[in-house]
């Protein structure tokens, strides 16, 4: 198994944050709301995707124990992008402390999704290893 350099996974976490907010501030701006089932959908979709990659990730060999954290900073991003495009427009009206509602509900975000996805990826590493211990007895 390769285990891929940390500053990649945090460049690639820091691309989806990067896509994320531009992509939903661009809609935003451009007045192209879907209608909400489709926005739900596409929330649901991007939740999905955030759980496959991280799953992915640690599925191919995030060590636990020395780079437990790289699922939460793969998350991270695309969690940050969208709690931002969120909770920024509203959240400047309402009080001087701002900044913390889209770091915290993306940080939330971030540690809910790259949980599932890690704790799929988990499992999905163990029966790899036990299928590969079962067929080499």
């Amino acid at each position: 198994m390769r285990v891929r350099p940390r500053s990649r996974v945090v460049g690639v976490s820091t691309l989806a944050f990067v896509v994320v907010l531009g992509g939903l501030t661009a809609l935003r701006a451009w007045n192209l709301e879907p209608p909400t089932h489709v926005q739900s959908l596409v929330v649901d979709a991007g939740a999905v995707l955030v759980v496959g990659g991280v799953a992915s990730h640690v599925a191919r060999g995030e060590t636990v124990g020395t780079r437990i954290g790289e699922g939460f900073v793969l998350a991270l991003g695309p969690c940050l992008g969208f709690a931002v495009n969120l909770f920024v427009p509203v959240s400047t009206m309402e009080s001087p402390l701002w900044v913390a509602y889209p770091l915290v509900a993306g940080a939330m975000l971030a540690l809910a999704l790259g949980g599932v996805g890690a704790g799929i990826g988990y499992v999905v590493r163990v029966v790899r290893a036990r299928k590969t211990s079962n067929s080499a007895s």
